[in-house]
């Protein structure tokens, strides 16, 4: 008995060094992984409570992951490093961080270091968020307390001119691309006298006529109450590399307005939680046997279960600001469901609905038009163009203006100039419609780029002449059960393609 026991406490010892390995090699991803790098990073940032390089190792290995930045931005803090939280906390906001905890942490740091009308904008995002959290009103009223006697900060994002370093433009147009910020709030911003756009964050945008040799750019803005500031750039400017001509004759032509085209194609039939679709997959292939065609560079293709969150914030966040330049256009394309979510506040918010979204946590698991919107701050591309043949609203779109055709050098003067503009399949409550194999809105779309919404026959395709081409024949086609939208996000310039047949 007694030797049969110490064999059994034997084999009880060897089972329980087995399971430990085992359970060791499971929960050790530098060991032992499957899926996805994103899933991977989701792995990593739940480690990185005891191991902060975890949380290092999940942004390398997913960027457009939010979380990741949160912890390890909250990490720096604590630690009393904080630019490096200031950062982090900067890089989870511009993904959309929908947490009202981050935004009042950045606005404590922002505040402590003295740039008090960056913090005032970080802590109205986070008591937007929750209305009753006691520290965010707390700090607003710190923040509001001093008299403000300065005008607003004001950082130029785009030209991007860097000190001793010579630029030159080759364009009659240059956009003027930035930021201004101020407590008291942001009255107006002119460039060179003319007043500029500007949106409730303060991001302002104007195309300016630049002439051949040095020019100098004036940015002036003033806050609500009076204060002004203003700052210049110089900027050297080459003949126009466009020739002064009103109509493109072929699609090489075309190609002189553009450095290199990158496109995101994005296509999802089956979801996790969400009704299959059809043609989605269909339609994505055909957009992207069409951009071949028209002279696209870089295409990514990206298909139902890699179409995750994660996976499309990475290419949008990650992949795209690192790889294109400002010469550049950038087309992305999305077929899968959208849904529109009513805001307490009254106001409506869009999304595009992710191969794993939740049907009901759209902040939380899908991808936002605000999101969408961001991108453009972080990409310097001439032209961008968002594709969605998808239904929602809350796009928070300007009116689909375009500079008049009848203008000498039309062509030359909008392919120039910044645009950033959006064409959807439809608005709120409308049901995408399918036909012989195809989405109504892609088929017409398609036929958009054969030349059929060439309004005006100049041999070119421009934003605006697909969205005066597409929503009604969509509207018609499907008997009025979904409408397309068209608007800008950005500028007055063009997207353009080739409108010649291919």
């Amino acid at each position: 008995m007694h030797i049969l026991s110490a064999k059994n406490i034997i084999c009880h010892k060897l089972l329980l060094v087995l399971i430990s390995v085992m359970c060791f090699c499971l929960f050790q991803p530098e060991i032992a992984h499957s899926g996805s790098d994103c899933d991977l990073a989701k792995i990593y940032a739940a480690k990185g409570r005891k191991k902060p390089k975890y949380w290092h190792k999940a942004i390398e290995l997913c960027p457009g992951y939010i979380r990741p930045y949160e912890l390890l931005g909250n990490f720096y803090r604590k630690q009393g490093e904080v630019d490096k939280a200031i950062e982090l906390f900067s890089n989870a906001a511009e993904l959309g961080s929908r947490n009202h905890k981050l935004y009042y942490l950045f606005a404590l740091l922002l505040y402590q270091k003295g740039e008090i009308d960056l913090a005032a904008r970080q802590i109205d995002k986070s008591i937007n968020l929750k209305a009753t959290y006691a520290k965010s009103i707390k700090l607003k009223e710190k923040i509001q307390k001093p008299r403000d006697v300065q005008g607003p900060k004001i950082d130029i994002l785009e030209p991007a001119t860097r000190r001793a370093i010579k630029v030159v433009y080759q364009y009659e147009n240059l956009t003027v691309r930035g930021i201004a910020t101020d407590k008291s709030g942001i009255a107006w911003v002119k460039i060179n006298q003319h007043i500029a756009v500007v949106d409730k964050e303060g991001n302002f945008l104007k195309d300016i006529p630049i002439l051949v040799g040095s020019n100098t750019i004036a940015i002036e803005a003033a806050d609500n109450i009076g204060n002004r500031s203003k700052i210049s750039v110089h900027v050297e400017r080459d003949k126009s590399i466009l020739a002064s001509t009103s109509k493109i004759n072929s699609s090489s032509r075309l190609s002189d307005l553009y450095g290199k085209s990158f496109a995101v194609v994005i296509g999802i039939n089956n979801y996790e939680k969400w009704p299959p679709l059809e043609f989605a997959i269909d339609d994505a292939k055909a957009i992207r046997k069409k951009l071949e065609a028209v002279g696209f560079n870089e295409i990514i293709t990206i298909f139902d279960k890699e179409a995750t969150q994660r996976r499309i914030l990475t290419e949008l966040f990650h992949s795209l600001p690192k790889n294109v330049g400002r010469n550049d256009r950038v087309m992305f394309y999305f077929a899968g469901h959208g849904q529109t979510e009513d805001l307490a506040n009254g106001g409506k918010r869009g999304y595009i609905i992710p191969v794993d979204a939740d049907t009901s946590n759209y902040s939380a698991t899908a991808i936002s038009m605000e999101q969408i919107r961001s991108l453009s701050n972080r990409i310097s591309a001439k032209h961008i163009l968002y594709v969605m043949d998808s239904c929602y609203s809350g796009l928070g779109l300007s009116r689909s203006y375009g500079v008049s055709a009848k203008i000498s050098g039309y062509l030359r003067k909008v392919a120039s100039m910044r645009a950033v503009q959006i064409i959807t399949a439809g608005g709120k409550g409308e049901q995408v419609q399918e036909k012989d194999g195809h989405g109504i809105f892609t088929t017409y779309f398609l036929k958009a780029l054969e030349g059929e919404a060439d309004i005006n026959k100049d041999n070119v395709v421009t934003g605006t002449e697909l969205g005066a081409y597409l929503r009604p024949i969509v509207s018609n086609a499907s008997n009025q059960a979904q409408t397309p939208l068209y608007g800008r996000l950005e500028g007055e310039g063009e997207f353009i393609f080739s409108g010649n047949k291919q």
